[in-house]
């Protein structure tokens, strides 16, 4: 994918919470919260300050599994140091409720228990171990923590056959049962992909049902409850949020994350909360009625910061970045996209460097745990560059150089970096070369370096100035909005490109009266479509993009009669009756396509 220059831009979630349930709402900027760094003088900081109690999730509903930070805490039990530290970082970013994992803890309860209390935390729910011959003292431990809820990363069982999951079922009612009669509420499993996409036939329906349904199906709602991993069940190919309405009365707490790359080719890429691939709004929705807690997790997040930014999208429906205008102009696709790569070395054969050009954000480039290391691009011809953009795994470079070169053998450095902090960089450059080189001088951490996307951006140094990008067809945008297979562009760049279009046409205010975006996007993209309607909402965007740039008039006529912009208007009407069907849309139907074939 393109990584989008808006990906990490602060913008508001086109919902919010009112009265008990998800509004449409209007995206506007707002601050990022962001945690202080370890080791600094700190007072508690609360992401909610920037909003009001009834903006989003209340506080204790709000959890984080602490594996989002398992390079500060590590695994097993940690210091009493290290566990105060991670803790009071926690809770700077703004969260009232942990979810620990390895627990119980060697550390005595009444010491944990100590620093919890130190901090103003609780815990919502544990992972663990579910062995039998240690339960009762998992049991005790939370209870003496106060926990409702005692947890696993997994479903406590195998389940590769149809008689191995029943068994699960049974092993966890026996878990549950003893957790319940001896002061815990519930035992609560953990999805990742392989309980939805390992299925069999129902012995007796005959109907394919996944591992998941099978455990859930036989498991006593007394004493078991699921914790729906919403990215690993979106990565199996889950609609989440209708899965959540179908089973939400098993379901009790979320795990919420966020991923580009979900359930396509690679491995998904975990992000903060509001910039991947999620319906994270619906999925909010839909648990509403049914989930207790919502714990956000990221593995091996980059930053405290970056969780007070999630933080802060929970709280107050917000995503983090850095401000700045969301309208912003591109700079069309990338210039290293598919072009030959050279580089140091590769630390496995999955990693080559040519995976750092794909355009696939599950991919990357891995380096040998050394130092330098380098990566270089032939553009195939001269460009005067303008923008760099690098997209980091994990093992970053805190220094690195950007360099041309005429020849890709005499280098020239044009940027240098000494204190990289990570996740994306995206830096104006200026320099004039066939060849660019990422030349990667200090590790930020053990292992080598890997990125998943090295991005280049520039014109033509000689000839004539480079094509403006193709305009997206409205086929694109429609599966780009609904389906988000390829998530080149995030619902706030849409809303930018209709705001464009308000600008460049009298379609929205003066004809058909589209007075705010949320209508424009209620009339293009109307929620719960049938391929029939898809249809034509692709043909009706189509007109709208034709009247914008001009190649339609609003004055021109229409099979049946009428103008262009009178075919808007009525199309407009219905769209913005929640309750439209497939009726009220097909007398429109003719019209529109007559219209399309024309430009």
């Amino acid at each position: 994918m393109q990584i989008s220059r808006h990906l990490f831009r602060a913008r508001r979630l086109g919902a919010a919470l009112t009265g008990g349930a998800l509004l449409a709402g209007t995206l506007a900027a707002a601050p990022a919260v962001a945690a202080p760094s370890i080791g600094a003088s700190t007072t508690p900081t609360t992401a909610a300050q920037a909003c009001g109690a009834d903006d989003g999730l209340p506080d204790s509903k709000i959890s984080i599994q602490l594996y989002t930070h398992v390079n500060e805490i590590g695994s097993g039990t940690p210091s009493p140091e290290t566990i105060d530290r991670v803790l009071g970082e926690v809770a700077n970013a703004g969260f009232t409720n942990i979810e620990p994992f390895s627990q119980p803890y060697s550390m005595p309860v009444d010491e944990y228990r100590a620093i919890l209390d130190r901090h103003g935390l609780e815990v919502s729910s544990s992972h663990g171990s579910t062995d039998w011959d240690t339960w009762p003292e998992t049991v005790d431990y939370a209870v003496a923590l106060g926990q409702d809820y005692i947890g696993t990363g997994g479903m406590a069982g195998s389940y590769g056959t149809y008689e191995e999951a029943l068994a699960t079922a049974a092993y966890v009612n026996q878990l549950g049962r003893y957790a319940h009669e001896h002061g815990a509420n519930k035992i609560v499993l953990h999805n990742h992909q392989s309980e939805f996409t390992t299925r069999y036939p129902h012995p007796e329906t005959g109907e394919m049902v996944s591992a998941w349904q099978v455990i859930e199906e036989n498991t006593d709602p007394r004493y078991v409850t699921f914790q729906l991993d919403v990215g690993w069940a979106a990565d199996a190919g889950i609609d989440v949020a209708a899965w959540i309405e179908e089973y939400g009365d098993r379901i009790e707490l979320l795990h919420i994350k966020d991923a580009v790359n979900v359930n396509a080719e690679g491995d998904p890429r975990q992000v903060g909360l509001g910039n991947g691939d999620l319906d994270l709004p619906s999925i909010i929705a839909a648990a509403e009625p049914y989930v207790e807690y919502y714990t956000y997790e990221w593995d091996y997040a980059p930053s405290f910061e970056s969780s007070a930014e999630s933080y802060q999208y929970l709280r107050c429906y917000l995503s983090g970045g850095g401000g700045g205008d969301e309208c912003a102009a591109e700079d069309g696709e990338s210039l290293t996209l598919g072009r030959p790569v050279t580089t140091s070395s590769i630390d496995d054969p999955a990693r080559t460097g040519d995976m750092a050009v794909d355009g696939n954000a599950g991919t990357r480039w891995g380096s040998q745990w050394s130092e330098p290391e380098w990566i270089a691009v032939d553009l195939g011809a001269s460009y005067d560059l303008s923008r760099v953009v690098i997209d980091w795994e994990t093992a970053f470079a805190s220094g690195y150089e950007i360099q041309t070169s005429p020849d890709g053998e005499t280098w020239t450095t044009v940027h240098t970096v000494t204190d990289g902090d990570g996740l994306f960089d995206d830096i104006d450059v200026s320099g004039t070369g066939q060849h660019v080189r990422l030349y990667a001088t200090e590790r930020a951490t053990q292992w080598g370096f890997s990125l998943y996307e090295l991005e280049i951006y520039g014109t033509p140094s000689d000839g004539p100035p480079t094509p403006e990008p193709v305009a997206r067809g409205a086929g694109y945008w429609s599966s780009e909005y609904r389906q988000v297979r390829n998530p080149d562009y995030t619902t706030a760049e849409l809303l930018c490109f209709l705001s464009s279009t308000r600008a460049q046409s009298d379609v929205f205010d003066e004809v058909v009266d589209l007075t705010t975006l949320d209508d424009a996007v209620q009339v293009l993209w109307a929620p719960n479509h049938d391929d029939w309607v898809d249809v034509f909402d692709r043909q009706l965007l189509g007109v709208w993009l034709d009247v914008a740039a001009g190649s339609a008039s609003l004055e021109d006529p229409v099979v049946g009669g009428g103008t262009v912009g009178d075919l808007l208007h009525a199309i407009e009407t219905v769209r913005l009756d929640a309750g439209a069907t497939r009726a009220d849309l097909k007398e429109y139907k003719n019209a529109l396509e007559a219209v399309n074939a024309q430009h």
